[in-house]
């Protein structure tokens, strides 16, 4: 018998090893620009701890490894749980990538480690719950309702204290900086009820190279966006070049456009920018460019865009419903970075914005007809055998159906013999004409559910 091959160039597998490889480059681009860089003790000016490029790389590892390893592991011990190498590998790259690395010049206390080797038990605790509790246990009833990296590292700075993360106690409160407020304006210089130095000084004094000492002008535009744009100390490690995050991310986007919810990254940029602008007039006396620059380039906000606010498996189908969500997701993120103080909102806002999309999946659906009107397919390839896969949530299904109707919606209510949500979505106006399994680059048997979905309407 001849070995089972790959139906599409975008199947799950391939579509994660496309992922893991925009992962790696970005990794790579973060240790080695990292790989000299120390955090500072604030009293002496002396480097301590580990490296932030050795601190990162050894992230990558333990968890990669513990992702991939747990995959085995259920692999062998539960007949249900299906061997996913590359899925667990690229959640292993962005539980690493989304963990802050390295302290600020203006630290005063520590919540979480963010140096090695402290920081790795915290890594691995949030690869094991992340990998467990969302992508296998919440896996099991065939959609994943949050981002799995998003919520397990949630829950581990929730044991930590959410509290002291939300308030942040992390920052200065006291003396000469003090901490700046988004719920005013935004300037580079000395701005009344702002942090007494300035945004601009607060900026380079908590994201720029510990090496750089606070600067005793006002740091200058070029300067402040050279921070945001080309590197960043101090925050998520696959946010250190927004630049490198963002030319990797559109090349994965244009490689695997039908597949990749790219929808959802323009939505929510074009929100945060909009966000950005009412409330420099909300708050008057601020820079417009500086306040937008920091919304858009904060520490998580380019690296969540792209790699995690687009996750298949716990986002909406729809266009419609992307683009809703994407804007659900740039509103929160900067009100939450606004009235709370916590600069990393976009996580906490996307973990909201999960629950919404099964909701969101009925927005955006095409009117259902009876009506045949041939679509555009890709070419046929003629295969034996091929492999099969759990949904990716693609929904491309949804877009050749010759009778607009949505054939994963169907299957997923005629596999709960929901006969009520078959008669909404009118499985009786299937004729069969396969285009759905046609371009399914996971291979499931949409025609055949949706044909049994049709007979059982029939019968009732």
């Amino acid at each position: 018998m001849s070995k089972p091959k790959e139906y599409s160039w975008a199947t799950k597998d391939k579509l994660m090893t496309y992922t893991f490889g925009a992962l790696a480059i970005i990794a790579a681009i973060t240790i080695i620009m990292w790989w000299n860089v120390y955090a500072l003790d604030v009293s002496t000016l002396q480097p301590i701890g580990w490296a932030y490029g050795l601190t990162v790389l050894v992230n990558c590892l333990i968890a990669v490894g513990i992702a991939v390893g747990i995959d085995a592991l259920l692999y062998k011990v539960a007949s249900d749980s299906p061997l996913n190498i590359m899925s667990a590998a690229v959640f292993g790259l962005i539980v690493s990538l989304s963990y802050t690395v390295g302290e600020p010049v203006m630290r005063s206390t520590q919540v979480l480690p963010l140096l090695g080797p402290d920081s790795f038990i915290y890594v691995a605790f949030i690869t094991l719950v992340g990998m467990v509790l969302f992508k296998k246990l919440t896996g099991r009833k065939g959609r994943k309702y949050v981002n799995p990296a998003a919520a397990a590292k949630l829950i581990v700075l929730g044991l930590a204290g959410l509290l002291t993360i939300l308030v942040p106690a992390d920052h200065l409160v006291t003396g000469g900086l003090q901490v700046p407020s988004l719920a005013g304006p935004v300037n580079y210089d000395i701005v009344a009820g702002n942090g007494a130095a300035g945004f601009g000084f607060y900026l380079v004094g908590c994201f720029a190279n510990p090496a750089t000492p606070i600067p005793t002008a006002v740091p200058t535009q070029m300067e402040i966006f050279n921070l945001f744009i080309v590197e960043k100390f101090h925050s998520w490690a696959g946010g250190a070049s927004s630049l490198a995050v963002i030319i990797v991310g559109i090349a994965l986007f244009a490689l695997a456009r039908r597949y990749i919810k790219w929808r959802i990254t323009v939505a929510y940029f074009v929100s945060v920018a909009i966000m950005a602008v009412l409330l420099n007039f909300a708050y008057p006396g601020g820079d417009l460019i500086l306040r937008l620059g920091f919304e858009l380039f904060v520490g998580s906000s380019i690296f969540l865009a792209f790699f995690m606010a687009t996750d298949p498996a716990s986002t909406p189908l729809t266009y419609v419903g992307q683009s809703i969500f994407g804007v659900g997701l740039g509103v929160l993120a900067v009100l939450i970075q606004t009235y709370t103080g916590f600069f990393g909102g976009s996580i906490l806002a996307l973990v909201i914005m999960n629950v919404t999309s099964p909701f969101l999946d009925r927005i955006g659906k095409l009117k259902p007809s009876t009506e045949t009107k041939e679509p555009t397919l890709p070419r046929a390839i003629q295969q034996t055998t091929v492999k099969t896969y759990e949904c990716m949530q693609c929904g491309a299904c949804m877009r050749v159906c010759c009778h607009k109707l949505s054939p994963i919606l169907v299957k997923q209510a005629f596999d709960s013999m929901n006969v009520e949500q078959m008669s909404k979505l009118n499985a009786d106006y299937c004729t069969g004409c396969g285009h759905c399994s046609f371009v399914c680059p996971s291979r499931i048997d949409l025609k055949g559910a949706v044909l049994r979905s049709k007979a059982m309407l029939r019968n009732q």
